[in-house]
Protein backbone atom coordinates (compact mmCIF):
# COMPACT_ATOMS: atom_id res chain seq x y z
CA UNK A 1 0.00 0.00 0.00
CA UNK A 2 1.47 3.32 -1.06
CA UNK A 3 0.94 6.46 0.98
CA UNK A 4 1.08 9.90 -0.56
CA UNK A 5 3.09 12.52 1.27
CA UNK A 6 1.04 15.57 2.24
CA UNK A 7 2.46 18.99 1.34
CA UNK A 8 1.81 21.53 4.07
CA UNK A 9 1.58 25.25 3.34
CA UNK A 10 0.44 28.26 5.34
CA UNK A 11 -2.78 27.17 7.09
CA UNK A 12 -6.06 28.85 6.27
CA UNK A 13 -8.72 30.12 8.64
CA UNK A 14 -10.73 26.89 8.60
CA UNK A 15 -7.70 24.77 9.55
CA UNK A 16 -6.77 27.16 12.36
CA UNK A 17 -10.29 27.09 13.79
CA UNK A 18 -10.36 23.28 13.65
CA UNK A 19 -7.02 22.97 15.46
CA UNK A 20 -8.04 25.55 18.08
CA UNK A 21 -10.76 23.19 19.33
CA UNK A 22 -8.06 20.68 20.44
CA UNK A 23 -5.40 23.02 21.84
CA UNK A 24 -7.55 25.35 23.92
CA UNK A 25 -6.25 25.89 27.46
CA UNK A 26 -3.09 23.82 26.80
CA UNK A 27 0.52 24.77 27.36
CA UNK A 28 2.93 25.26 24.47
CA UNK A 29 4.53 21.84 24.78
CA UNK A 30 1.20 20.08 25.15
CA UNK A 31 -0.20 21.99 22.14
CA UNK A 32 2.74 20.90 19.96
CA UNK A 33 2.17 17.24 20.80
CA UNK A 34 -1.57 17.61 20.20
CA UNK A 35 -1.06 19.25 16.81
CA UNK A 36 1.34 16.48 15.79
CA UNK A 37 -1.28 13.83 16.63
CA UNK A 38 -3.94 15.93 14.90
CA UNK A 39 -1.92 16.03 11.66
CA UNK A 40 -1.56 12.25 11.77
CA UNK A 41 -5.36 11.91 12.08
CA UNK A 42 -5.43 10.33 15.54
CA UNK A 43 -7.79 12.71 17.31
CA UNK A 44 -10.80 13.29 15.11
CA UNK A 45 -13.42 10.84 13.98
CA UNK A 46 -12.28 9.38 10.67
CA UNK A 47 -15.85 8.44 9.71
CA UNK A 48 -16.98 12.06 9.80
CA UNK A 49 -17.22 13.07 6.14
CA UNK A 50 -17.19 16.77 6.99
CA UNK A 51 -13.63 16.57 8.30
CA UNK A 52 -11.27 16.62 5.32
CA UNK A 53 -7.87 17.88 4.25
CA UNK A 54 -7.59 21.24 2.51
CA UNK A 55 -6.49 20.82 -1.10
CA UNK A 56 -4.05 23.73 -0.77
CA UNK A 57 -2.62 23.99 2.75
CA UNK A 58 -2.98 20.25 3.54
CA UNK A 59 -4.36 20.63 7.09
CA UNK A 60 -7.50 19.04 8.51
CA UNK A 61 -10.59 21.21 8.71
CA UNK A 62 -14.35 20.90 9.14
CA UNK A 63 -16.61 21.76 6.23
CA UNK A 64 -19.65 23.63 7.55
CA UNK A 65 -21.24 24.26 4.15
CA UNK A 66 -24.73 22.98 3.39
CA UNK A 67 -23.78 20.45 0.70
CA UNK A 68 -20.31 19.60 2.02
CA UNK A 69 -18.67 20.21 -1.37
CA UNK A 70 -15.88 22.64 -0.51
CA UNK A 71 -12.29 21.64 -1.25
CA UNK A 72 -10.43 24.37 0.64
CA UNK A 73 -10.70 25.60 4.20
CA UNK A 74 -10.80 29.35 3.42
CA UNK A 75 -11.11 31.87 0.62
CA UNK A 76 -7.36 32.49 0.87
CA UNK A 77 -6.59 28.83 0.09
CA UNK A 78 -9.18 28.87 -2.71
CA UNK A 79 -7.51 31.85 -4.39
CA UNK A 80 -4.05 30.32 -4.00
CA UNK A 81 -5.03 26.94 -5.44
CA UNK A 82 -6.72 28.63 -8.42
CA UNK A 83 -3.54 30.58 -9.07
CA UNK A 84 -1.46 27.42 -8.79
CA UNK A 85 -3.73 25.58 -11.22
CA UNK A 86 -3.55 28.38 -13.79
CA UNK A 87 0.25 28.45 -13.57
CA UNK A 88 0.48 24.68 -14.09
CA UNK A 89 -1.89 24.94 -17.02
CA UNK A 90 0.26 27.63 -18.67
CA UNK A 91 3.43 25.60 -18.07
CA UNK A 92 1.83 22.49 -19.57
CA UNK A 93 0.57 24.42 -22.60
CA UNK A 94 3.98 26.01 -23.15
CA UNK A 95 5.65 22.60 -22.92
CA UNK A 96 3.30 20.91 -25.40
CA UNK A 97 2.92 23.82 -27.82
CA UNK A 98 5.97 26.06 -27.57
CA UNK A 99 5.61 29.33 -29.44
CA UNK A 100 8.51 30.18 -31.74
CA UNK A 101 10.40 33.30 -30.84
CA UNK A 102 9.58 36.15 -33.18
CA UNK A 103 12.72 37.66 -34.61
CA UNK A 104 13.11 41.40 -34.55
CA UNK A 105 13.81 43.43 -37.66
CA UNK A 106 17.32 44.07 -36.40
CA UNK A 107 18.00 40.34 -36.12
CA UNK A 108 16.61 39.75 -39.62
CA UNK A 109 18.38 42.59 -41.43
CA UNK A 110 21.68 42.87 -39.52
CA UNK A 111 24.45 40.31 -40.11
CA UNK A 112 26.49 40.50 -36.91
CA UNK A 113 28.31 37.15 -36.86
CA UNK A 114 30.88 37.94 -39.57
CA UNK A 115 34.15 39.84 -39.26
CA UNK A 116 32.67 42.95 -40.84
CA UNK A 117 28.99 43.25 -39.81
CA UNK A 118 26.65 44.88 -42.32
CA UNK A 119 22.98 45.65 -42.92
CA UNK A 120 20.99 43.87 -45.61
CA UNK A 121 18.32 46.59 -45.78
CA UNK A 122 19.49 50.21 -45.86
CA UNK A 123 16.10 51.56 -44.75
CA UNK A 124 16.12 49.40 -41.61
CA UNK A 125 19.68 50.53 -40.91
CA UNK A 126 18.67 54.20 -41.00
CA UNK A 127 15.54 53.57 -38.96
CA UNK A 128 17.50 51.74 -36.27
CA UNK A 129 20.22 54.42 -36.15
CA UNK A 130 17.62 57.17 -35.64
CA UNK A 131 16.60 55.55 -32.35
CA UNK A 132 20.08 55.95 -30.85
CA UNK A 133 21.60 58.87 -32.79
CA UNK A 134 19.46 61.95 -33.27
CA UNK A 135 21.78 64.97 -33.01
CA UNK A 136 20.58 68.58 -32.94
CA UNK A 137 21.59 71.08 -35.55
CA UNK A 138 24.19 73.76 -34.54
CA UNK A 139 21.49 76.47 -34.54
CA UNK A 140 19.31 74.41 -32.19
CA UNK A 141 22.22 73.87 -29.80
CA UNK A 142 22.94 77.62 -29.76
CA UNK A 143 19.28 78.37 -29.01
CA UNK A 144 19.27 75.92 -26.10
CA UNK A 145 22.48 77.42 -24.66
CA UNK A 146 21.11 80.98 -25.00
CA UNK A 147 17.83 80.03 -23.30
CA UNK A 148 19.72 78.39 -20.45
CA UNK A 149 21.94 81.44 -19.95
CA UNK A 150 18.93 83.77 -20.07
CA UNK A 151 17.12 81.69 -17.46
CA UNK A 152 20.15 81.73 -15.13
CA UNK A 153 20.42 85.51 -15.39
CA UNK A 154 16.73 85.93 -14.54
CA UNK A 155 17.13 83.76 -11.45
CA UNK A 156 15.30 80.70 -12.74
CA UNK A 157 12.10 80.00 -14.61
CA UNK A 158 9.88 80.90 -11.69
CA UNK A 159 9.28 84.62 -11.44
CA UNK A 160 10.30 86.10 -8.06
CA UNK A 161 7.49 87.36 -5.88
CA UNK A 162 7.48 91.09 -5.24
CA UNK A 163 6.69 91.84 -1.61
CA UNK A 164 6.02 95.50 -0.83
CA UNK A 165 6.75 96.36 2.82
CA UNK A 166 4.11 99.06 2.92
CA UNK A 167 2.95 100.08 6.39
CA UNK A 168 1.86 103.68 5.90
CA UNK A 169 5.31 105.05 5.03
CA UNK A 170 5.26 107.92 2.57
CA UNK A 171 8.51 106.89 0.86
CA UNK A 172 7.29 103.39 -0.07
CA UNK A 173 4.31 103.14 -2.37
CA UNK A 174 2.76 99.92 -3.77
CA UNK A 175 2.87 99.40 -7.51
CA UNK A 176 -0.48 100.38 -9.06
CA UNK A 177 -1.61 99.54 -12.58
CA UNK A 178 -4.72 101.08 -14.13
CA UNK A 179 -6.28 99.86 -17.37
CA UNK A 180 -8.76 102.09 -19.23
CA UNK A 181 -11.17 101.12 -21.93
CA UNK A 182 -10.73 103.43 -24.89
CA UNK A 183 -13.84 105.36 -25.78
CA UNK A 184 -14.21 107.99 -28.43
CA UNK A 185 -14.47 111.59 -27.38
CA UNK A 186 -13.26 111.06 -23.79
CA UNK A 187 -10.03 112.36 -22.28
CA UNK A 188 -8.86 110.87 -19.01
CA UNK A 189 -7.05 112.83 -16.35
CA UNK A 190 -3.82 111.85 -14.67
CA UNK A 191 -3.94 109.03 -12.13
CA UNK A 192 -3.19 110.22 -8.58
CA UNK A 193 -2.14 107.80 -5.83
CA UNK A 194 -3.09 108.78 -2.28
CA UNK A 195 -2.46 107.07 1.04
CA UNK A 196 -3.79 107.31 4.60
CA UNK A 197 -2.06 106.62 7.85
CA UNK A 198 -3.52 103.99 10.23
CA UNK A 199 -4.85 106.72 12.54
CA UNK A 200 -6.58 108.46 9.65
CA UNK A 201 -8.09 105.19 8.41
CA UNK A 202 -9.44 104.45 11.91
CA UNK A 203 -10.93 107.95 12.19
CA UNK A 204 -12.49 107.63 8.73
CA UNK A 205 -14.26 104.36 9.54
CA UNK A 206 -15.37 105.66 12.95
CA UNK A 207 -17.00 108.66 11.36
CA UNK A 208 -18.68 106.61 8.62
CA UNK A 209 -19.86 103.52 10.56
CA UNK A 210 -21.20 102.92 14.02
CA UNK A 211 -19.19 101.22 16.77
CA UNK A 212 -21.47 98.17 16.66
CA UNK A 213 -20.92 97.76 12.91
CA UNK A 214 -17.13 98.01 13.31
CA UNK A 215 -17.21 95.48 16.13
CA UNK A 216 -19.09 92.98 13.97
CA UNK A 217 -16.68 93.51 11.06
CA UNK A 218 -13.64 92.93 13.31
CA UNK A 219 -15.19 89.72 14.65
CA UNK A 220 -15.95 88.54 11.12
CA UNK A 221 -12.36 89.21 10.03
CA UNK A 222 -11.00 87.23 12.98
CA UNK A 223 -13.30 84.28 12.29
CA UNK A 224 -12.44 84.20 8.58
CA UNK A 225 -8.74 84.23 9.46
CA UNK A 226 -9.20 81.26 11.80
CA UNK A 227 -10.96 79.26 9.05
CA UNK A 228 -8.07 79.83 6.65
CA UNK A 229 -5.59 78.61 9.21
Amino acid sequence: MTTTKTTYREPGEGAIEFAREYVKELSRDEALLTIKRLLEGELHNTTDKRIKRCDFCGYWWRDASLRNTKKTCSSYCKTKIKTLQRRKHRERAALLNPKPKKETKREVNYVHWVDYPYWINEYEMLKQSWKYENPYSPNKINQIAAAKERTERMGGKRKPKRVVPYNGDEDIQPKTSVKFVKERGKNYSEVVISFMKPEEISAYFSSKYSERHLKLERRRAVLSGDKKV
